[in-house]
């Protein structure tokens, strides 16, 4: 088995990033332009992954769909690496992104990691447990692993593997920081080198 290397992909666009209404967070489909991305990204992967990994959420696993038909043989698996859903359904659902606007402005603004918005909704404390755990299971992976999830989970993982993975109010204005600067493209690739658990720089 070659030593671990990680390919960290948000997934294609959606009818979500296009701008329209949407109700069940994890149901979002892909728009034909996401679709397309999927395919593209095919074409992006020189070797064979040895895993690939989808969140529970519909749009990385149609985004994955194209790499799992090119490689049948390879394992998918599901983790827990859903978005970040900082947001109580309740008040995000039949909204655009365009229309929430001002709540995630509150959110971010409010800057409390033990947070919690409503019923549905987590806590940046639990969020940042999520990625400890990601990276801990990323570490027992051997071969290459090609991981398909969201643009706010892997922001933070990445900046994580940089910055320790802290649940503070400073981490949290950190990564509301460097995803307002350069939010991460539908499709983009992220090729990340990854510290033991426990090595990244701590603050």
């Amino acid at each position: 088995m070659p030593p671990l290397s990680v390919r960290l992909i948000r997934h294609g666009q959606t009818t979500a990033n296009a701008g329209e209404a949407t109700d069940n967070h994890a149901d979002i489909p892909l728009t034909a332009l996401g679709e397309h991305q999927a395919r593209a990204l095919v074409k992006t992967i020189a070797q064979p992954p040895d895993l690939i990994v989808v969140s529970p959420y519909r749009r990385t696993l149609d985004t994955a769909k194209p790499l799992i038909e090119a490689y049948p043989s390879v394992p998918v698996e599901t983790w827990p690496i859903e978005e970040f859903s900082y947001l109580a359904p309740a008040r995000a659902n039949g909204t655009s992104w365009v229309e929430r606007k001002p709540i995630v402005a509150e959110y971010w603004q409010r800057a409390d990691p033990a947070y919690v918005d409503g019923a549905g909704a987590e806590s940046f404390v639990h969020f940042v447990g999520r990625l400890r755990a990601f990276h801990q299971r990323l570490w027992r992976c051997d071969g290459r692993v090609v991981v398909f999830g969201h643009g706010h989970f892997l922001r933070a993982f990445a900046l994580g593997l940089r910055e320790g993975f802290c649940d503070s109010r400073e981490a949290m204005r950190a990564l509301r920081k460097a995803e307002t600067a350069r939010p991460m493209r539908n499709a983009e690739t992220i090729v990340v080198s990854l510290p033991p658990p426990g090595m990244a720089r701590a603050r």
